[in-house]
């Protein structure tokens, strides 16, 4: 009966260690599931090294033999040598806390040392002795009687280890204040202890025959194994976001549903130093310097420590139930990131300066310059008119051409500085696209003829005629883009192209103008450089060309202003095509072809008119500026007055009625704007009734808005121009109060076109491009019919010798006829014109002669209808009487010095006068032979004439 119970308890015990077998190689499949942390690997070696103790005890249950069960202890002793010191390793790391890696490796070197005594046993150091004892059921079972070493190796390996493994999880369970981790602790603490008691009562000889320590063991380890991985702590993407949590630079706090600290990482330690004082599980509100408000979920919370920027961003923890499980706060340090803003504010507010001081010196530097420019354009203008001596006329001709060179450089600075600075601002208003091409190309055509250059211009008739749009701005692209076009090429032509084509919108047209020119050209590298400010290109082969470099540069700003493109094609050496293109809005469809007459009024051209009754007070600190401006009023006859200041000016409105005040910005003591201000408020009817026009040297943008704001009717710039100052005083001086010359000295004279009849000239298309009197046409007909003359013979001498002159001579022809109606014979120069410019010489020798022939006798039927007109004038007035010779002498003496004095129309007013008495026919002869050059402004020949017929006397 009692063998029996053996024999059944030994099955129990194998049964049992079967059991823990299998459950180690549970934990094992478990653990290599993993995916590799630290700890992971401790519980693998740990396992691993049970499995092996085990196996060995299994084989000493069974062994048959002393021998056998040697062996099978022997494995035993192998697989638990370094069991308790991984899991001492372990449980340091699973606690947080910092293992003593000095001794556990002196316990590790020290195990590794005494293991071959296990195998050999030497001198019987490890087993003193070994007996092969019979249990009284039978069972047979080896008693072993250890040496000296194996206390040693029990100290190394089990003693010292699991103290260190108690000690570790009762200080973890006494640090940590949170119920769920200490409750995990006195878990693997109880698990732990399992082994120690069982391996006790071994030793003592508490439990004889049977050793359960390597099942104890090994069922431990594997619960551990699984009380761990049930809560996953070793997962390795858990792993992995506790280790970015602890490296991140920003702080995060976790906290529970009732706000209870759970975890933080090191940055949340060093933004709250305090943290670490307060055990896990406290609630977050004991913290010094936590506030409620970092509660708030997606309200970022910003606050300050220790000269730190900080923001605090809370977010809620939702399981998949929808319950709140806790939030997380995540602390940004903003330090770095306000220092940057902060830099870029204060960058920003420099830049502001900056701006605000350049746009302040390009104010001061435009009223400082302009001032005395002022003074030298107006002044030397003057001077023109009154010199008498020739060579100063010409120094003082020098001194305008190069003031108002200047001048323009000044405004290509400015426009350049609005557009970057944004300031620069459209004015749109409606135009008719032939009038502005006209008035650019007219002006433009002079300048090309000056350099021996034809001006070809086409624009499509069918594209519509009227636009809104910044016609100003239109104008100075174009005179910008011609002008450059003209000062680069030596000899050929300029060719101004406008068409159009319809935009994306009904109302809109794309138009394009074509400037091509057939100059130097410019390098292929260097077309993307045209645009750049202050550049001029090739400046090596154009030295000889003035320019700031500008032209382009703000050509380009403007056309984007306005929304449009400009794209430039170039051959170096054989010249240079520019496109434009604007989108602008249509407000006349009709075709240009079929475009309204535009009156002079429209057209902004202004008559000079005088207004005897007119007061105008002009208000400048600056003396040379109010002569200048006195000068140019001068012939309105204004009853002028002249205030030296703002306060003298208000005096002065007090106690007079005046009907406009030329008032001056920048005055010392009191500015134009104060002035205005007091005036408008403080003098009554007196203040309230004058025009007040803005007189000054600040041509920035924005200042016409200010004055107009504050009192100003209109805005005029200096230095003054004398066509913008008529157009002004047209707008303010009533049409009632302006005499026209022909006004002053009764009712215009009204005549009939269709009274001349000349064969080869429509009198209807003559009155376009007319809007004088009767006089002053048959004038122009008599300087075509001058000027006729030495055409003739010029264009004989040309036509077989110089092509390109040919082609200068008869575009002249072309405009000139068409001035004066003779349309069949414009059309003919121009014709030859198209010719000239394509080389075509046959075409120009086969219809030369009918150009010639139609000319000749348009000249000879002109000479006949004047003459026939001057016979009938003759008729009607009487001559008068003749003068004697003193007189004679004295009349001649008076217009020779009138011309002298550069008063041409006073001089052939003059000779005009002679004329009129009876004179012998060679004195008749040689007065309508100077009469003649003063038509035709040859007035050094005229004045040479004249000083021959005064010899005679």
């Amino acid at each position: 009966m009692e063998a029996q119970r053996g024999i059944n308890m030994v099955n129990v015990v194998i049964a049992l260690e079967g059991f823990g077998i299998c459950l180690t190689f549970i934990a094992l499949i478990l653990l290599l599931n993993g995916e590799g942390a630290r700890e992971q690997k401790f519980l693998i070696f740990i396992m691993c090294g049970a499995l092996v103790q085990n196996v060995g005890y299994l084989l000493e249950l069974t062994a048959p033999t002393v021998e056998a069960a040697v062996t099978a202890v022997t494995v035993e002793n192998v697989g638990s040598a370094f069991v308790p010191l991984f899991y001492c390793w372990f449980t340091y790391l699973y606690c947080s806390a910092t293992p003593p890696k000095i001794l556990l490796r002196i316990l590790a070197v020290a195990n590794f040392l005494v293991l071959p005594t296990v195998f050999f046993n030497w001198h019987g150091l490890f087993y003193r002795e070994v007996r092969w004892l019979t249990a009284a059921d039978g069972f047979h079972y080896v008693s072993i009687t250890y040496g000296p070493l194996y206390t040693l190796f029990m100290f190394t390996r089990i003693i010292i280890p699991y103290g260190l493994c108690i000690f570790t999880l009762a200080r973890a369970i006494h640090v940590r204040s949170d119920r769920q981790v200490n409750r995990q602790y006195w878990t693997i603490l109880g698990i732990s202890t399992l082994p120690v008691i069982v391996l006790a009562g071994y030793v003592f000889k508490l439990v004889k025959v049977f050793d359960f320590t390597p099942m104890t063991m090994a069922i431990s380890m594997a619960m551990v194994v699984i009380v761990v991985w049930s809560r996953r702590d070793y997962d390795f993407r858990h792993l992995a976001a506790e280790k970015v949590l602890e490296n991140l630079g920003d702080g995060v706090i976790a906290l529970d549903d009732h706000d209870r600290l759970v975890s933080y990482n090191r940055a949340a330690a060093d933004i709250f130093t305090c943290l670490p004082a307060h055990k896990l599980g406290e609630n977050i509100r004991v913290l010094e310097e936590f506030r409620e408000e970092m509660l708030n979920e997606d309200i970022p919370q910003s606050f300050s420590i220790n000269g730190q920027h900080y923001e605090s961003h809370s977010k809620k923890i939702i399981d998949k139930n929808g319950r709140k499980q806790g939030c997380v706060i995540l602390i940004l340090d903003m330090t770095d990131i306000k220092a940057y803003i902060n830099e870029i504010k204060r960058v920003r507010q420099q830049a502001e300066k900056a701006s605000i001081a350049k746009s302040e010196f390009l104010a001061n530097m435009s009223h400082e310059i302009r001032t005395p420019m002022n003074a030298i354009i107006g002044l030397n203008d003057i001077i023109m008119e009154e010199c008498a001596d020739t060579q100063i006329y010409g120094y003082a001709k020098n001194v305008q051409s190069a003031a108002r060179n200047l001048l323009a450089i000044i405004n290509d600075i400015l426009d350049l500085s609005k557009v970057e600075a944004g300031k620069m601002e459209l004015l749109p208003t409606d135009y008719y696209i032939k009038v502005v091409a006209d008035e650019v190309v007219g002006m433009m055509d002079m300048v090309a003829s000056q350099h021996g250059l034809i001006m070809k211009y086409e624009m499509d008739d069918s594209i519509p005629c009227g636009y809104r749009g910044d016609q100003g701005r239109i104008k100075q692209v174009l005179i910008n883009i011609l002008s450059n076009a003209i000062k680069f090429t030596k000899k050929g032509y300029v060719r101004i192209g406008i068409t159009g084509k319809p935009g994306e919108k009904a109302d809109e047209e794309l138009l394009t103008f074509r400037v091509e020119d057939t100059g130097c050209g410019i390098r292929e590298e260097d077309l993307g450089k045209i645009f750049e400010d202050f550049r001029q290109v090739d400046s090596k082969r154009n030295r000889s060309v003035e320019g700031t470099g500008l032209g382009l540069a703000i050509v380009k700003q403007l056309v984007e202003l306005m929304d449009g493109t400009i794209q430039v094609d170039s051959t170096y050496g054989k010249g240079t095509l520019v496109t434009i293109t604007i989108l602008q809005k249509i407000t006349d469809s009709s075709p240009v072809s079929e475009m309204p007459e535009i009156s002079q009024t429209e057209q902004g051209v202004g008559e000079n008119f005088k207004a005897p009754g007119i007061k105008v007070l002009i208000v400048d600190d600056n003396v040379i500026n109010r002569k200048v401006a006195r000068g140019f009023l001068k012939s309105y006859e204004f009853d002028l007055t002249e205030a030296e200041s703002g306060p003298e000016a208000i005096e002065l409105v007090r106690d007079n009625r005046y009907d406009i005040i030329f008032m001056d910005h920048m005055m010392p003591m009191m500015d134009g704007i104060e002035a205005t201000e007091i005036i408008r408020r403080d003098c009554g009817e007196n203040g309230t009734a004058p025009a007040v026009i803005a007189l000054t040297a600040n041509a920035m943008e924005g200042m016409r808005e200010q004055f107009l704001s504050n009192g100003f009717q209109d805005f005029i710039a200096k230095p003054l121009d004398r066509k913008e100052l008529n157009q002004l005083l047209l707008r303010w001086v009533p049409e009632k109060y302006r005499q026209t010359e022909t006004e002053g000295n009764g009712a215009e004279e009204q005549w009939n076109p269709e009274s001349i009849r000349i064969e080869g000239l429509d009198m209807k298309a003559a009155m376009q491009f007319f809007s004088g009197v009767e006089e002053e046409f048959l004038d122009l007909l008599e300087l075509y019919r001058m000027d006729g003359k030495r055409k003739t013979e010029l264009l004989r001498q040309l036509v077989d010798s110089d092509v390109q002159r040919y082609q200068i001579e008869v575009h002249g022809l072309k405009s000139a006829s068409a001035n004066i109606g003779a349309m069949d014979l414009s059309a003919m120069a121009r014709a030859q014109e198209n010719a000239a410019a394509k080389g075509d010489s046959a075409f120009i020798a086969r219809e030369f002669p009918a150009l010639l022939k139609a000319y000749e006798s348009l000249l000879q039927n002109i000479g006949f209808f004047l003459e026939q007109r001057r016979r009938n004038d003759d008729t009607e007035a009487a001559k008068l009487p003749a003068l004697t010779a003193q007189e004679l002498k004295e009349q001649v003496g008076t217009a020779l010095d009138q011309l002298e004095h550069f008063r041409s129309r006073e001089c052939a007013d003059g000779v005009e006068e002679i004329l009129r008495h009876e004179l012998p026919e060679d004195m008749k002869e040689r007065l309508l032979q100077i009469q003649e050059q003063l038509k035709l402004y040859e007035d050094d020949n005229a004045e040479e004439l004249l000083r021959q017929l005064l010899a005679i006397f």
